[in-house]
């Protein structure tokens, strides 16, 4: 059962019987199980986070490593685009070379400025989208990295607030412990002066 603040706010160690010091060890034994309980708990909960931290590294890769796939997919198909249109050329070319009348030079040039636009396209295409494909795996990358270290500040800053909680807690049991056994102290002189007045009275 999780300790909280309030509990340990509340908690009240017995006095120490009559003729003894300090305090009441069994309540203190108790006092500091729950706290180290507590700690185990915190612990626990550290580790679960650890866990779920690497659940989503792997979730986070799985997705990249998918949408890398797709991009690389992407790229193949432009370059065997651009292959094609580069053999479409080379027949053409050879279609005129091996011509029995010579072709009009202005369709040749024409033919020859619109297959090399085509190409030319394919290239573009194909080097757009590779670069967009490492453009997009590296931000993916950035992304998760930076999701994960999100996750283990979270978790790291949280775990040390709650055991800073809990040894200011304690702190504060021991500080009450030892007030409560002076004013025991205390008592017991009161007690003692007071009677050695009444046996110094009795006997005048």
């Amino acid at each position: 059962m999780p300790l909280t603040p309030a509990e340990i706010d509340s908690v009240a160690f017995r006095r120490p019987h009559t003729g003894t010091t300090g305090y009441h060890e069994d309540d203190v034994d108790r006092f500091l199980d729950d706290v180290a309980g507590e700690m185990r708990r915190l612990e626990s909960e550290n580790r679960t986070l650890t866990d779920q931290l690497t659940h989503t590294d792997l979730a986070d890769h799985a997705d990249l490593a998918e949408r890398v796939r797709r991009a690389e997919l992407d790229c193949l198909v432009a370059q065997e685009r651009a292959r094609a249109l580069e053999a479409e050329l080379e027949q053409a070319r050879a279609a005129a070379s091996a011509a029995r009348r010579p072709a009009d030079p202005r369709m040749l040039e024409m033919a020859q400025r619109t297959a090399d636009d085509h190409l030319g396209d394919a290239h573009r295409e194909a080097e757009t989208l590779v670069e967009q494909a490492i453009t997009k795996a590296g931000q993916l990358v950035s992304e998760a990295q930076l999701r994960a270290s999100t996750i283990v500040a979270d978790a790291r800053h949280a775990h040390a607030e709650a055991i800073a909680g809990l040894t200011a807690k304690r702190a504060a049991a021991i500080d009450e412990i030892n007030e409560l056994s002076d004013v025991v102290r205390q008592i017991r002189a009161a007690v003692a002066d007071d009677a050695t007045r009444r046996l110094t009275d009795l006997g005048a």
